[in-house]
């Protein structure tokens, strides 16, 4: 949408400079003064034909394409809430000792799994949760009935085949 607005402004602003540089060419009299007309019926048309477009004759899923960029496989619906678990996942990811964090939905049922390090207490971490995914989903109250959290130590690190010789 941002680029279909800015597409508009420099069309418009091409059109001021060009119209000024034909004012300024021109000899004063009545062919300066019809210039200015024109140019600034052209001025006019070119700010409201968006508007006209919307309203008579382009295809809604040409405006819902330019508006909204080009169409994927996901309906906007998918992405959106995609968007909302990435942020919540974002939030757990905050509380002391979470290290991974994994938010998937399907059939009405939410699977949250956590891992952890050190001793977390799960009432609280498990009360976070809900409101890191409250404030996700802005508070509309739409977070699935059926939640299941699961909270796992954190895996220790691999060794990396590197080991430190003794001198001597």
């Amino acid at each position: 949408m941002v680029a279909v607005i800015g597409t508009w402004v420099k069309a418009l602003i091409v059109i001021v400079l060009l119209g000024n540089l034909a004012e300024f060419v021109l000899p004063k009299g009545d062919l300066r003064r019809y210039t200015g007309l024109v140019v600034g019926l052209i001025l006019l048309l070119a700010m409201v034909s968006p508007v006209w477009n919307i309203l008579h004759g382009a295809h809604p899923s040409l405006i819902q394409q330019q508006l909204l960029g080009a169409p994927s496989s996901q309906g906007l619906g998918e992405v959106i809430r995609q968007e909302e678990w990435n942020q919540a996942q974002a939030m757990v990811l905050t509380y002391p000792g979470v290290t991974r964090c994994a938010i998937k939905e399907s059939g009405g049922r939410l699977a949250v799994t956590v891992e952890v390090t050190g001793t977390v207490k799960h009432k609280e971490l498990q009360h976070y949760i809900a409101g890191a995914l409250q404030v996700a989903l802005g508070g509309n109250g739409s977070i699935p009935a059926n939640i299941e959290i699961v909270v796992t130590p954190a895996r220790p690190a691999v060794g990396t085949g590197i080991t430190r010789q003794k001198e001597g």
